[in-house]
């Protein structure tokens, strides 16, 4: 049996953060979740993962700033970008800066599942040197 996908979602809305972490489990995928940016990278550290679904407006530390460090991993795990407040400008930052989609909420869970499935069989980002 292969590998479970492993998430990392990323959302101060705990209502939505506990859905996500519901509907995803619910899929076969082994996930985490964390209310913001620096427990993000907190946890990035720590732990090895193939996607991270990360929430663009958030108090703190914004999605774009988390974005821009995991950039920063080696190697470094697919992020989709995620939000409710979508801009053809941040969309297009988020891309810009390495995500491997852009995303508006609400969304069913199906695409979403799918969405991560397809970054993970992409496999991780290396650096080149």
């Amino acid at each position: 049996m292969p590998e479970a996908i492993r998430v990392l979602v990323v959302d101060d809305e705990q209502v939505f953060r506990d859905t996500l972490v519901k509907v995803l489990t619910a899929r076969g995928m082994k996930v985490a979740a964390v209310p913001g940016g620096r427990e993000a990278l907190e946890f990035l550290r720590d732990h090895d993962v193939d996607v991270v679904v990360l929430d663009l407006k958030m108090p703190g530390l914004d999605g774009l700033a988390v974005l821009r460090r995991i950039g920063q991993l080696s190697p470094r795990p697919r992020v989709i970008m995620l939000t409710g407040h979508g801009s053809v400008q941040a969309g297009i930052a988020a891309v810009r800066d390495l995500a491997w989609d852009f995303l508006l909420k609400p969304i069913p869970a199906d695409a979403l599942a799918q969405v991560i499935r397809a970054a993970a069989e992409a496999g991780p980002e290396r650096h080149k040197p």
